[in-house]
């Protein structure tokens, strides 16, 4: 192969790596500059614009934590179900959040309905959805209650 278009095609895949990565240290960086939420309650916290990206990049969706009230807030891992706000009776996308309770799903502009899934036990969500639009380019920070 030529060296030429090996360093160019080396040189792409850099850049095209350090431009998805871009989308994510911006989004985790931008509390400062973060613009008003569209809906404001305890589910949406922050909505932040990110940086125009070109190609196919979804660089908008919605980020948070899901935290155990009484006594906390404390962390807690749980299952979410993301619906097309179109179509509520099947999931887009389901979703396990880390341990820490944090997660951090990318969506295309549009209007979702979340649903957290009660678990065995005690323990179960404060709401049963939560609705909420993704704009273009906009991540938001999102909390989700279990008691």
């Amino acid at each position: 192969m030529n060296k030429k278009l090996l360093v160019f095609l080396t040189g792409f895949v850099v850049l095209a790596a350090a431009g998805g990565a871009l989308v994510f240290y911006f989004y985790r960086t931008s509390k400062n500059d973060s613009i008003s939420p569209s809906v404001n309650n305890d589910f949406i916290q922050a909505a932040a614009q990110a940086p125009a990206v070109e190609g196919n990049i979804v660089n908008s969706g919605i980020a948070g934590k899901v935290v155990l009230l009484g006594g906390g807030p404390y962390e807690y891992e749980a299952s979410l179900e993301i619906f097309k706000s179109d179509n509520s009776s099947t999931p887009f996308i389901s979703v396990r959040t880390h341990s820490d309770g944090t997660f951090q799903i990318p969506l295309r502009p549009g209007s979702y309905i979340l649903k957290p899934m009660d678990p065995d036990g005690p323990i179960a969500p404060v709401r049963d959805s939560y609705s909420f639009t993704v704009g273009n380019g906009q991540w938001l920070q999102v909390k989700i209650e279990y008691k």
